[in-house]
């Protein structure tokens, strides 16, 4: 039956297991003691618990008669075992099968209490005595009378008080089911001892499992793992299936609707438990990541015992027939399957899975030995018939403690993920500060002009690092760089503070630069005892002799870590990079904008302006002047001097005629040794004034070559815009020719374009 070797499989446990701050594994097995120490603890007492009661319920013996079992005659189904004291039913059809009952009660005896027959609990559907004129009450293992107590662990007869001698009586069976009745007959208060052996061992496997299913699911809302499930109702299985096989399930109010599958009910549970708890073992394993071939078959396997137990549960009576040797098949292959699935995990060094396999392979000898010693002269039904429940329970308690051990494991993973992801998530914080940054840098350092490119890259930095590092202040000296001295501040409240530091360090902080090493250093004061701050220092990438540095310093005594000190000297290495960038872009730009040898704009460039200050003046209906510029008898100074003195007294010109303008005047060499002014906002009046000032300024030059002086003078042609002048073709070809006329008229003077030159 269902009961016997069936049971072996329910007892199946498994195995299986599924830059960060320095001391992190150690951080998290110290987190995780207080958590799984105080549930084993826990498990320790109850297997202590469970193992005492055991131990008192088997502790003494039961003073009883000697009792001789006879089949009746055409009985040819059933067996007795080989001390005659035990009827052993076969699986079948529902039979009623008979056996002769031989026993002596003593004649007299001090002890005035009942006889009593007890015929141990099995999944029979009717059991009863009778002799002559007298015949027993009829008991059933589905349909338990209320006089048979709490817990009940065996059928009783009371005999008449009058009886004494020789007894016979027949035992009347009725039953489907592979079963092995006990009988055996004593006192009525030796019964109820047994009884309430009976009751305590039950009373301490129900309770155990109930502990162990509440726990479980107690832990799969904080594990948030689906094995805690799985294990939750393999112990609701292995509770329901245990009841059902001792008959105290059918006392219950609501679940007594159960009897109504009599032993197909009983193979239906189990077939629900193998394959509960084959799907745990497999979890436990690992087997579904490592065999995931065999977590198939599993799935499989498991599908058909629910299948199984769905047919069971339907309750034809031709499935009577071969249930029971479908039924030993199924546990066999759940057995073996089990046993190879914990193996494993225990090669693999699965945590607990050696004590588990130990465990499930005992459990599997026992209930094969529970059928072997049933046939014996050794069966006492009190305490083997629950010597493998026994067993199921403490192998619930060892899968429960390496389910705990797997939420430490959980928890260590968890906790390496949590870390592992904010590490992730502080990288990509950083990554995006240097990709801001460098962005910053390219758009808005390229705007600027040469002398605010390097305060404007120094306060992107700081700006930029001070989310990645927190700190009280962080200052960047630089000592000249493109000849300049820089300090800049974040926040600007610590600006006199720096400049201190700046006043009193300054020769051993350039040595620290020149090291070309970040390091830190706790700051200290007089009035103050211990560390008050910590101080790092990270060089930055400047040539000599210009040097510099980039300053933090953070409250109290936690330095620095390495990583903050690499994020700092990166951005460093950025800034410093872009700034070199935009320099060279500008230079660049400017060489294409300038020419070489005056450094006035180029002709492109003056022409490029010309066009957008006469498309504003347009727009705005404001004046604007373009006057020419051209040197006097240049031609004779480079044939008596060389064009080296020319070259001179062009570099001399265009830097006097620079001078003579005012901010926002443009001037650009227009080829050869003439130049072009551009005079925004004036008309003709102020385009003559501007134009004498160049001349005046040009003839007082004090210009010598080798010795020699040289007196140059220019000559100047004005011409303003037109209302009708929208570029600046028409006002530039004026200006040209008045230009000319001024040369015409001797030279060293400056004319206006009238209105003849239209």
């Amino acid at each position: 039956m269902p009961g016997r070797i069936g049971e072996v499989m329910r007892d199946g446990g498994g195995g299986g297991a599924p830059a960060l701050m320095p001391g992190t594994s150690t951080d998290v097995r110290a987190h995780r003691m207080p958590h799984e120490w105080p549930f084993a603890l826990g498990l320790a007492l109850l297997l202590g618990v469970f193992v005492a009661s055991v131990l008192g319920a088997v502790q003494d013996t039961v003073r009883e008669v000697p009792v001789r079992l006879a089949l009746a005659a055409g009985d040819h189904g059933s067996s007795l075992s080989s001390d005659k004291r035990a009827l052993l039913l076969p699986a079948g059809r529902v039979v009623e099968r008979h056996a002769r009952l031989h026993f002596s009660l003593p004649l007299s005896s001090e002890d005035h209490a009942r006889w009593v027959v007890w015929v141990g609990r099995d999944a029979v559907e009717s059991v009863s005595l009778s002799t002559g004129g007298w015949t027993s009450a009829r008991r059933s293992f589905f349909a338990p009378d209320s006089d048979e107590g709490i817990l009940p662990s065996g059928f009783q007869f009371p005999l008449p008080g009058e009886w004494r001698g020789d007894v016979a009586l027949d035992l009347r069976v009725t039953s489907s089911q592979a079963a092995t009745l006990r009988v055996r007959v004593m006192r009525e208060n030796a019964a109820m001892r047994l009884e309430q052996r009976g009751a305590a061992l039950s009373a301490a496997i129900y309770a155990a499992l109930a502990t162990l299913a509440l726990l479980t699911l107690a832990l799969s809302s904080a594990a948030r793992d689906s094995i805690f499930l799985v294990f939750f109702g393999a112990a609701v299985a292995a509770l329901v299936l245990l009841a059902a096989e001792n008959g105290h399930l059918y006392q219950l109010p609501l679940l007594g609707v159960a009897a109504i599958w009599r032993g197909q009910g009983l193979w239906a549970a189990e077939a629900l438990f193998l394959a509960i708890t084959l799907q745990l073992l497999s979890r436990y394993a690992g087997t579904r990541r490592t065999v995931p071939d065999l977590a198939r078959g599993i799935d499989v396997f498991a599908m058909g015992l629910a299948g199984l137990a769905a047919l069971c549960l339907l309750g034809f009576d031709a499935v009577d027939a071969w249930i029971s040797p479908v039924g030993v098949l199924a546990w066999f292959v759940a057995a073996m399957t089990a046993l190879g699935v914990v193996a494993d995990g225990a090669r693999r060094g699965v945590q607990m899975a050696w004590p588990i396999a130990l465990l499930v392979l005992a459990t599997i000898l026992v209930s094969i030995g529970v059928d072997f010693l049933a046939r014996g002269r050794w069966y006492d039904p009190v305490w083997l018939r629950y010597l493998w429940q026994s067993v199921l329970v403490v192998t619930g308690v060892v899968l429960a403690v390496g389910l705990l051990s797997r939420i430490g494991e959980y928890r260590n993973q968890r906790d390496r993920d949590r870390l592992a992801r904010a590490d992730s998530e502080r990288r990509m914080r950083r990554e995006a500060a240097r990709s801001d940054l460098s962005a910053m840098l390219q758009s808005r350092l390229r705007t600027l002009s040469a002398g605010d490119v390097e305060w404007a890259g120094f306060r992107l930095l700081l700006e930029h690092l001070a989310p990645q590092v927190p700190v009280e202040f962080a200052a960047l000296m630089a000592y000249g760089y493109q000849g300049q001295d820089i300090v800049a501040v974040l926040p600007l409240s610590h600006q006199p503070a720096v400049e201190d530091i700046a006043a009193r360090r300054l020769l051993p902080l350039k040595r620290q630069a020149a090291n070309g090493i970040p390091l830190q250093q706790p700051v200290t004061l007089p009035t103050h005892q211990g560390v008050v701050a910590m101080e790092a220092v990270i060089p930055l990438a400047i040539r000599a002799p210009a040097w510099g540095a980039l300053l933090l310093q953070r409250t109290g005594g936690e330095g620095f870590s390495t990583e903050e000190l690499a994020l700092a000297g990166d951005l460093a290495r950025l800034t410093m990079a872009g700034i070199e960038q935009a320099l060279a872009a500008i230079a660049l730009r400017r060489s294409a904008e300038v020419d070489v040898l005056t450094g006035s704009m180029n002709r492109r460039t003056i022409d490029q302006w010309l066009v957008r200050s006469f498309s504003e003046a347009d727009r705005d209906r404001q004046p604007i002047s373009v006057l020419f510029v051209d040197m006097d008898h240049f031609k004779a100074i480079n044939d008596r001097f060389g064009h080296a003195c020319g070259d001179h007294c062009l570099r001399q010109v265009a830097a006097t005629l620079r001078g003579a303008l005012a901010d926002g005047d443009l001037l650009g060499r227009y080829g050869g040794e003439e130049f072009i002014a551009v005079l925004p906002g004036r008309g003709g009046a102020a385009g003559r004034v501007v134009g004498e000032d160049l001349r005046a300024a040009v003839e007082r030059m004090d210009l010598s070559w080798e010795g020699q002086p040289i007196r140059l003078t220019v000559s100047v042609g004005v011409a303003t815009r037109l209302a009708g002048d929208g570029t600046p073709a028409a006002t530039v070809d004026r200006a040209d020719k008045a230009l000319y006329a001024a040369k015409r008229d001797g030279r060293n003077r400056v004319m206006v374009a009238p209105a003849v030159f239209c």
